[in-house]
């Protein structure tokens, strides 16, 4: 009696978490974020879209650039990202793919001058993830809009230091 009281504790949550793995959509997570910035349209898309090695960001422990195209990003609390250059219009938008172990994902910003000083960037990730049993853990532990956010507010602090610079 043990023994199946037992194995239905352990089947029925494995049983639960193989159902939410096959209906759980391979697109995991999407987040967006709309901000001003005051910098310069200039600036900002230097900083973003052209400087591959982005020290603006405290997430960040190490950046490889493979070429002008692609690069890896080596964060501290998550592992190895690949980067590959998709679109690139300058002062307007910028639009990379990314991979890593069991995920993927697009990361795309759009760049709006509002005045000389002044830049609101629009920004959107979505990331999937192609393993199904992996996909309920990612959605649940996987803070996407956070990691926008860090982005945010390191780029934010970015421009108040090159705004302290330049006054």
């Amino acid at each position: 009696m043990n023994i199946i009281i037992i194995s239905l504790l352990i089947a029925i949550p494995a049983l639960v978490y193989f159902i939410l793995s096959l209906v759980t959509p391979s697109r995991i997570a999407v987040a967006t974020t709309t901000i001003n910035i005051e910098a310069s349209i200039d600036w900002l898309f230097q900083v973003i879209a052209v400087d591959r090695r982005q020290a603006f960001r405290n997430d960040l422990k190490n950046v490889i650039v493979f070429s002008s195209k692609s690069w890896r990003e080596l964060a501290y609390d998550s592992p190895p990202v690949d980067y590959e250059e998709i679109r690139s219009v300058a002062n307007h938008l910028f639009e990379a793919h990314f991979k890593g172990f069991g995920f993927r994902g697009i990361w795309l910003i759009r760049f709006f001058k509002v005045t000389n000083k002044m830049t609101t960037i629009y920004i959107y990730e979505e990331v999937q993830v192609r393993h199904a049993l992996l996909r309920p853990i990612v959605k649940a532990t996987y803070p996407l809009q956070d990691a926008v956010n860090r982005f945010v507010a390191d780029l934010l602090d970015a421009s108040d230091a090159a705004n302290r610079k330049t006054a």
